[in-house]
Order: C-alpha cells, then structure tokens, then sequence
C-alpha cells in the first residue's frame, strides 16, 4: 500500500528553481495543482518517485511512449550497448533499417517511412506533403483534436467561443492569417457534417487529419468509415494520426481495429521505446514525393532532420517493439485496462456519481457526467470542479494520472490496478465528504 504523499523541502527549492529558469515552470502545455506539484527523479516498472522519496503509480506513462513501464530491461539493455557505438551520424545505420521494417510491416498499406524527431514533426511533414501531392491547400481537423504544435493544427483544441463550423478558432498568439484561412474544422463523430464540409471543399481540401482518440473519445465506426470513404471519392487525403494509439490500440495500430486504410499514418510516442521519435507511413505513390530525387522535376516535398531515424530513438523503439509483438501482450493491456474500467464505473455507482467511462484499448477515461459524451461540445458538461479536485485527491495519495485519465502499461498488475481503485473511491469519498 502506497503511503500518502508528502512534500518536502527538496520538491519545493527544486519547484522554485524551475520557475525562474522555464517559463512557467513547466516543460509541457500545463501542470499539476500547486499542492501537488512536485520534481520526479527515478522511475522502474509501473512506478515514479520523487525527489522527497515519494512513490506514485504512474498512469501518465511520459505523455503514453511508456507502454512497457520506465527502464524496462530489454530497452536499457539494448540503449546501453548502443552508446558505445555512437549516438548521432545524421545517417542511415544497419538498427534504423531494422526498426523500419518492422514499422511498415506493422501498418497495412504502408510500404515507405519517413523518420521525425516527434510527433508534432511528423504532423507538419504529413500535411506538407499532402499539400504538395495534390496541388491544394485547404486542411481539415476537428474540433478537440490535439496533433501537436504547429501553425496548421493549433486551432479549435480547447475553443472557448464555440464558433459556428467550420470556422477555425486559433490555439495560440503566432499565427499568421494566411495559415488560418487554410484551416477547416468540423465536429468529431459527426458523419453527416464530416462528408458535407468534405464535399463542399473538395477542389481545394488537400487532406482530412484525425486522431481516433480525440479527448480520449474513441472514433465511433460509422464516423471513421464516413471519412475514408468520401474523401476517397473527392480526391483528398485521409490522413490518421496515431502518434497515441499506434502500436498502444493494438499492433498495427487503431486502423487494425476499425478496419480502415488511410492514405498516411502518422505515428509516435511507443513507436521509440521512451526516446523521442515520430514518422510518417504511406504507399510509395505518395511518399516518393519526400525523394530529394524529385528535386529535378519540382515536386520535392522536403522533410529532413538532424536527428530523424536516430540510433537512440530507433534502438530503444526496435526493443520495445519486440516486446510488444510477443503473443498476449495486448490481452494483458487489454485486461487490465477492462478491471479498471469496471472497477471505477461500480464505485461511481455505488456513490450515486454520474460518469462516463470511454475505453479504447489500453486507455481508460473517467468524466463526470451524467449525459452521453461523443465530442468536444458535448465534454463541456462534465464536472470540471470535481474532475480538477480528484486530480489533486489522486496524487496525494500516490497515484499519478491526467486527473481521471489513466494510460495502461504492460507492467502494470491487477493488484495495482485494485490498489488505485480503492484510492480512487478514497478520494471521491473525500471530495464528497463523506470521509
């Protein structure tokens, strides 16, 4: 049994240092309450500790790359070996071919990977080269769909002034107009409205972007199938972002669950083991155009980096891929992630707390609400208050989640998973005072 949490002197000078030298104080796009907040220093397995010696479940899993747990001995093992060989050339080597292949193997339809440093990278890459294979600017996302930072997806993530679709309402101060009026966006697992926009733009929409896991919201199937098929039919690209659940759904990824091809996939987090990686895969009739060959007739889409397709990246990624790939291990995933699931919608019950609990594979999400959640605008009537508190309430008690969002690892066992539901009826009780 975990013991509560307690801050320390340590978390508290390392805290202010932080926010004089970060803006902010953070290395991502928020943090945790104040009360809460503290500095990790170590991680093994299912489990993070800080730096007062605190101990936590980790359902966070570094933002999802860590699938099979931090430092799991097959992916050290094989990073050790690697630094002694080098770390950085800029340059094909023999475990990068080795990791690709293994990639493109894994995704139906994909006979080609372009290497990227992240996600993000691999998102601006995709959109370019769509742009530049079908002669048309236009982009379409929707609405709460977060694919990273760059300029044509940093719209209508978090909107707040619920704009008629399919105006796009920007992220973020930075962005030049040109980018905005280049952007569609349209409600998520709304077939009806998706095929409509889609039609209406078709000369000038280069590509369709989703994430079938937009808000942790699963892609309904009549949704995904809907978007594949027009834009097949209207000449635009369906291109999946899979940087969450590619090789975390199942082994070829969220599209292997839905049954469905998209002209790119872009994919990241698991793909490298904990190291930061991204890429793009696609049938060679569209990614040749990232063939500096093509220079000579003008059709180069550049997408180059320093470090993409590094030995760190793909090294640790290939060892966690063949993990991944042994018989059972998305059962297991699977299973635990159904406990949890089950566990937290009896207790919610039992309590009399509305909730709606969204599952797909290995990712289990809590909102409280007491109406039917498919979308952004419909997410905006769970309880925020109580959501915010029971982030706080988890953490003072060991357990390290997105408030009551939980990313399941291949090490994480039934006893923790118990463990974090009574933790996690604890902390309701405690919210409701009724402890």
């Amino acid at each position: 049994m975990l013991n509560e949490v307690v801050k320390g002197k340590t978390s508290e000078e390392l805290l202010s240092d932080l926010e004089e030298f970060l803006p902010g104080g953070i290395v991502y796009r928020s943090t945790q309450d104040r009360s809460v907040r503290t500095i990790f220093s170590h991680g093994k397995g299912s489990r993070l500790w800080d730096v007062d010696g605190n101990e936590y479940i980790d359902y966070i899993l570094g933002s999802a790359p860590m699938i099979l747990g931090h430092a799991h001995p097959e992916v050290t093992k094989a990073l050790h070996d690697r630094v002694d060989n080098g770390t950085q050339f800029m340059q094909p080597t023999d475990i990068m071919l080795k990791h690709a292949k293994k990639v493109v193997g894994a995704i139906e339809g994909a006979e080609k990977i372009k290497y990227t440093g992240t996600g993000s990278e691999a998102v601006f890459i995709a959109l370019r080269l769509a742009r530049g294979y079908t002669g048309k600017s236009k982009i379409l996302k929707f609405e709460g769909a977060f694919h990273g930072t760059c300029d044509y997806v940093s719209f209508s993530t978090i909107p707040s002034l619920n704009l008629d679709f399919p105006n796009p309402e920007p992220d973020t101060q930075g962005i030049p107009k040109g980018v905005q009026d280049s952007v569609l966006i349209a409600p998520y697992n709304d077939p009806v409205y998706a095929e409509k926009i889609i039609r209406e733009n078709k000369d000038d929409l280069a590509a369709v972007l989703l994430c079938p896991q937009t808000l942790h919201i699963p892609a309904e199937q009549g949704f995904i199938d809907t978007v594949r098929k027009v834009t097949k039919e209207n000449g635009v690209l369906f291109i999946l972002d899979e940087v969450v659940t590619g090789f975390r759904v199942a082994w070829g990824g969220a599209q292997s669950h839905y049954g469905v091809k998209p002209d790119l996939t872009i994919l990241g987090k698991a793909l490298g083991g904990g190291i930061g990686i991204g890429c793009l895969v696609g049938p060679n009739e569209i990614m040749q155009y990232l063939d500096p060959a093509k220079k000579s007739t003008g059709e180069y889409v550049q997408g180059s980096g320093t470090f993409t397709g590094n030995p760190l990246a793909t090294t640790a990624g290939l060892a966690a891929l063949n993990v991944l790939e042994q018989p059972g291990t998305y059962e297991k995933l699977y299973k635990m992630a159904d406990r949890l699931s089950d566990n937290l919608q009896k207790i919610c019950e039992s309590l009399e707390v509305p909730a709606v609990i969204l599952k797909q594979g290995p990712t289990v999400d809590l909102k409280f609400s007491d109406t039917p959640i498919k979308d952004y605008r419909s997410s905006l009537n769970k309880d925020n208050e109580l959501h915010d508190n029971m982030a706080v309430e988890l953490m003072k008690r060991g357990v390290f989640s997105h408030g009551t969002s939980f990313y399941i690892s291949t090490v994480h066992t039934k006893e923790e998973i118990d463990e974090t539901s009574n933790i996690f009826e604890q902390s309701l009780r405690k919210i409701r005072g009724l402890i």
